[in-house]
């Protein structure tokens, strides 16, 4: 045999020995088969449309003051009957717009005090 037959004969030996050569293996009882299942796909998200912006409103500078509760009505420069629950401040705040304005009304009636204001009684409004 010559060196280049032998040469031959070792890299043919090598490959033929280096063929991945499959064998079923016997099932071993003691280990576990893990085998990756196909996941169902995630079921689809309803759409949910991105919240609008609230338009803005327009502020509304109304130069009558609003009625006073009860249904009590207070005349520009008159005469109020007190009213179940009215204050002197809840006056002022209906008439001028500002609680503390019912300096006014107790300048305009001599005598009158917030502890004292009675159902009934009838008061000047300047």
């Amino acid at each position: 045999m010559n060196k280049h037959s032998a040469a031959l004969a070792i890299i043919g030996l090598a490959i033929v020995g280096c063929q991945n050569k499959k064998t079923p293996t016997a099932a071993n009882p003691s280990v576990t088969e893990i085998s990756a299942t196909p996941q169902p796909a995630p079921a689809p998200q309803p759409y949910i449309p991105a919240p609008q912006p609230v338009p803005v409103q327009p502020v509304n500078y109304d130069t009558a003051p609003p009625a006073p509760a009860g249904g009590a009505t207070v005349a520009a420069g008159g005469n109020y009957t007190v009213k179940k629950g009215d204050t002197l401040y809840g006056i002022a705040k209906t008439r001028y717009g500002n609680s503390n304005q019912y300096t006014k009304i107790v300048a305009a009636n001599p005598g009158l005090s917030a502890e004292h204001l009675k159902v009934g009684q009838t008061i000047v409004i300047p």
